[in-house]
């Protein structure tokens, strides 16, 4: 079975797995809970227009890659998916069909078309969704933390570098009573709903210098080179942050929220996963 691909930023064609007015349905797996709502509109709007039923099914949090390799077993299984990661593309690509002659390829721009996962000229999924992910802060708790005599900037222009960072979020958590604060960066949760943001979307800020310097999309030949850096990062969170480092594994992404949103809460956040432009199909 062929079927099209909607990856974190991409929408992929069909093969034989894809509906058309004598199958009379699409099987669409998604993964993305938060745009829900956004594909049952889409969906009626599509049913209308063609009279093909479109069933939507969305995984579990966490539970993609065995959902996917489950149902795509199946006889009957998703006309469509999305992905996250050319991890995923690479386990999931002998399901999939080409997209490149398609008409909705075709509708992207050179640079819509660069984020297609591909294989030479062959595409096999078209992107649908933009996201960012950085540091963040709380710019009342660091500009009072300015105004303090201990502090070691006199503004957030001043952090230009890890050090000086560093430098901040070690005198923030050495001054947290001063400053009404439980910690001075969020707790980097290790449950389910929160590991995400270390184990992938932070590991792809040093795996992609490390590309870059290679000159290379993708490669097999994996340094670490710049994992280091990841390291410091994720001692100090660790260090830094309210919860006791024994008890991590079980802190959600909702704590980690709860902590960076409420003001007596923590100062900033190095995964910035809350920082978040989502999904181009209806958006969030």
């Amino acid at each position: 079975m062929a079927a099209c691909t909607l990856g974190v930023g991409i929408l992929a064609a069909c093969g034989g797995g894809s509906a058309s007015s004598s199958d009379g349905k699409v099987y669409f797996l998604n993964t993305k809970p938060e745009i829900v709502d956004q594909l049952q509109e889409l969906a009626s709007a599509y049913a209308k227009e063609t009279g093909i039923k479109v069933d939507i099914e969305t995984a579990a949090s966490g539970t993609s890659n065995q959902t996917f390799t489950s149902e795509l077993s199946k006889a009957d299984g998703p006309s469509m998916f999305n992905i996250a990661g050319f991890d995923q593309y690479a386990k999931f690509k002998k399901y999939l069909e080409q997209v490149q002659d398609s008409e909705a390829y075709k509708l992207l721009t050179d640079e819509g078309k660069s984020y297609a996962f591909k294989d030479g000229d062959e595409a096999y999924s078209i992107p649908y969704a933009a996201e960012w992910y950085g540091i963040i802060h709380n710019k009342k708790i660091i500009r009072d933390y300015c105004a303090k005599s201990h502090a070691v900037i006199k503004s957030v222009d001043d952090i230009t570098d890890y050090q000086i960072m560093k430098a901040v979020m070690d005198s923030i958590q050495e001054h947290k009573a001063d400053l009404g604060l439980n910690g001075a960066v969020s707790t980097p949760g290790l449950d389910a709903s929160d590991n995400y943001r270390f184990s992938a979307h932070m590991t792809r800020i040093p795996m992609s210098y490390e590309l870059k310097d290679d000159g290379v999309k993708f490669t097999l030949d994996i340094t670490g080179k710049y994992m280091g850096n990841y390291k410091d990062s994720w001692d100090i969170m660790v260090k830094d942050n309210p919860t006791e480092s024994s008890m991590i594994s079980s802190v959600t992404y909702e704590d980690s929220t709860a902590e960076f949103s409420s003001g007596s809460g923590v100062s900033i956040d190095l995964a910035g996963k809350h920082l978040r432009i989502n999904h181009g199909i209806g958006g969030v």
